[in-house]
């Protein structure tokens, strides 16, 4: 399940419980292309906690909206990623390495205030 959280204009923030969905997916896709129509470059805010899983339909989405943004990576300034899975943090942590023109950060479940708080903060210009 997903539920989209009020944020700042720029900044596109999730929170996923439960299996997410191939319909869940799209949600998120569609927000996210919102906030990047009327921003040059977006943050996202994604808390993690209580997702148990992704469906087939939904992880397949997800590759192939990965590859279809992948000259576009530098318009996500910054991700932050609320998790209290230590491996989904180290997770995050690595593939956030792989996409150097993304800040991500990674908080616990009780820093969620200051995940939104860094989140927010006004998006640099390339």
């Amino acid at each position: 399940m997903i539920d989209i959280l009020p944020s700042a204009p720029h900044v596109a923030a999730f929170h996923f419980t439960g299996t997410l969905t191939g319909e869940d997916y799209d949600a998120c896709v569609a927000e996210i292309e919102t906030r990047l129509s009327m921003h040059p470059r977006i943050a996202v805010y994604t808390d993690l906690t209580g997702m148990t899983g992704m469906s087939a339909e939904a992880m397949g989405k997800d590759v192939r909206y990965a590859i279809d943004k992948f000259g576009e990576y530098s318009r996500f300034a910054r991700a932050a990623v609320v998790t209290e899975r230590h491996w989904l943090a180290n997770v995050s942590t690595f593939v956030g390495k792989l996409v150097p023109t993304t800040e991500l950060k990674t908080f616990e479940p009780d820093e969620r205030g200051a995940a939104m708080t860094w989140a927010s903060q006004p998006v640099p210009r390339r």
